[in-house]
């Protein structure tokens, strides 16, 4: 009787996993290695190419490797400001070599993150926040799981625990009040959003009173009203302003959505905009350039804050080189036809 063979057990084969644990590395970084992308030290992807060899992991492996993912997690999609980011993203994450998801904030969990970054799906690389506040829990949640994260224009930096990248709202809203200033306007109101965006909204209004501080004049509580950035917002609180019995010549705002507000609130009241009324905005949306007459605004860098938050998001892994704390990007006073020196 011829003897059985026993038999031969198979070797399991080597995952992603498995490489990224031989060489020290994050799972993304071995799948960055595996699909050629750069943003790799020469070290690490020595590294990386050893535990290859050493584990034989074939390139049927390397065929099935996932490409990178990031995600950008927002609170909304009908803002113009969102969708404009939106766009400076994916057009940075593209030329790296990423895709991007979206997702809103109120979806997202620990147990959907978590998935996303098991090594058979080696999808997640990192996770952009737009906008999020101080003791925000996705911050909490991204830090407990070992998530790289970046913040897009959050409500103030201090305490944020995570990166981040905003715009210079002191010395753009500084620029803008300066601007009337300058062509004479003294009785000027302000439409911010102190309460509901207590980093940008503070810091326009402080901008706002030390202007008018260096040029001699008090804040008069009048000519102050308190928004939401949108345009129902400054509809309403321009009416208030506009029907004061000594009006403003002019009205600073902490957004071009409440400016388009305002413009609409002038018009009904058959005030001609710069001519009875000079308005700025703040953000430079698409539509700002559109209206009638174009608006004078403030012009934040979207494309460069996307280019540098996904930029920061990938010098995270693996912790190549230290990553800023937080990065502020200069802002542009954009000067059009909404302003113009006030009526004699």
């Amino acid at each position: 009787m011829t003897p059985r063979t026993a038999p031969l057990t198979a070797t399991p084969r080597p995952k992603i996993a498995d490489v990224a644990a031989a060489a020290g590395v994050s799972v993304p970084t071995v799948s960055k290695v595996l699909n050629g992308r750069t943003h790799v030290s020469e070290a690490t992807r020595a590294k990386v190419q050893q535990a290859l060899d050493e584990l034989d992991y074939s390139k049927r492996n390397a065929a099935a490797a996932q490409p990178g993912m990031l995600q950008l997690v927002v609170n909304n999609f009908d803002s113009p400001w969102v969708l404009a980011t939106m766009e400076g993203v994916e057009a940075a994450a593209d030329r790296l070599g990423y895709a991007v998801a979206y997702v809103r904030a109120e979806h997202v969990t620990a147990d959907r993150w978590r998935k996303l970054r098991e090594p058979s799906v080696n999808r997640l690389d990192g996770v952009m926040l737009l906008a999020p506040r101080s003791g925000s829990r996705l911050v909490t949640l991204a830090r407990s799981l070992k998530i790289p994260a970046v913040a897009i224009d959050p409500e103030g930096a201090e305490g944020l625990d995570i990166p981040s990248v905003s715009p210079a709202s002191f010395s753009g809203a500084l620029a803008a009040v300066g601007h009337l200033l300058s062509q004479g306007h003294r009785r000027i109101g302000i439409i911010t959003g102190r309460k509901h965006s207590p980093g940008h909204g503070r810091a326009r209004y402080a901008a706002y009173a030390a202007a008018l501080h260096e040029a001699g004049l008090p804040v008069l509580p009048e000519l102050v009203r308190d928004g939401d950035f949108s345009i129902e917002s400054g509809m309403r609180l321009g009416a208030d302003l506009l029907d004061l019995a000594e009006r403003p010549t002019a009205i600073f705002t902490g957004s071009d959505l409440q400016a388009l507000g305002v413009m609409n609130a002038a018009a009904q009241r058959s005030l001609q905009v710069p001519g009875d009324l000079s308005i700025v905005g703040f953000d430079d949306i698409a539509q700002a350039a559109l209206t009638s007459p174009p608006l004078t605004t403030v012009r934040q860098p979207l494309a460069q804050l996307a280019t540098m938050a996904v930029g920061m998001l990938i010098e995270q892994q693996d912790g190549q080189g230290a990553v800023p704390a937080a990065l502020e990007v200069a802002t542009e006073l954009v000067v059009r036809g909404t302003t113009a020196p006030p009526a004699s």
